[in-house]
């Protein structure tokens, strides 16, 4: 068993997954990964059109609203205590983000029982996570998708904080954007290196990202 920074064992050590191929071994066999970010665009009614994908969701806050809430990934630094019937598989982009929120969910007797990742002990790691500004749950999302080479990937909710319904779907007076550590540039450079590598299908239901991806690879 594995021990905390501090020396001590961990007792959801066995639960974590170390590679690509264990990741896809956890998640369900099917063609479309299904990206939602929390932006108003993540309830397009287009999005019901996409039949069983395997369904990736960015933190918590979508539990609160019944739609698209059975995910089967959750990439999150979040804090939150969710159960969920379903628990889904968590990813933290660092160690050093997962580990205390980990530590704290086992204290409260909520392991992730259906396994969990450190993203940035992945082999090759898919963005640096080093910096002081690192790219936002979505954009990682986005580029773990693509990593997993499905035949097809559907991205909504990624809005870039430049939706005119607001920040998230039901907020129209919600106009706060990046926090200090991300940017919209960074999060486009690794969106769109991680599209360009990618050949299978991509349908982007979020105008906003289009339309910034275009403006970004002139």
């Amino acid at each position: 068993m594995r021990q905390r920074l501090d020396g001590s064992a961990m007792p959801f050590e066995g639960m974590r997954i170390e590679t690509l191929d264990g990741l896809a071994q956890r998640l369900p066999r099917r063609d479309t990964i299904l990206c939602l970010g929390n932006g108003p665009s993540s309830e397009d009614p287009r999005l019901v059109n996409f039949e069983d994908p395997i369904l990736f969701r960015v933190n918590w806050i979508w539990s609160e609203r019944d739609w698209l809430n059975k995910p089967d990934l959750v990439l999150t630094g979040d804090p939150d205590l969710v159960a969920l019937a379903k628990q889904p598989v968590v990813v933290f982009p660092t160690l050093e983000i997962g580990q205390p929120i980990l530590r704290d969910h086992a204290e409260r007797g909520h392991l992730p029982n259906s396994g969990y990742v450190f993203l940035s002990r992945f082999s090759p790691i898919l963005a640096d996570l080093s910096g002081p500004q690192i790219p936002t749950n979505g954009a990682l999302m986005i580029a773990l998708s693509v990593a997993l080479r499905p035949t097809r990937i559907v991205i909504a909710g990624i809005d870039l904080y430049r939706h005119p319904q607001g920040k998230y779907p039901g907020a129209p007076d919600d106009s706060e954007g990046y926090t200090s550590q991300h940017s919209a540039e960074i999060d486009l450079a690794l969106i769109d290196y991680a599209l360009a590598d990618f050949s299978g299908e991509v349908t982007i239901l979020s105008e906003n990202l289009r339309n910034a991806l275009a403006s970004h690879r002139d």
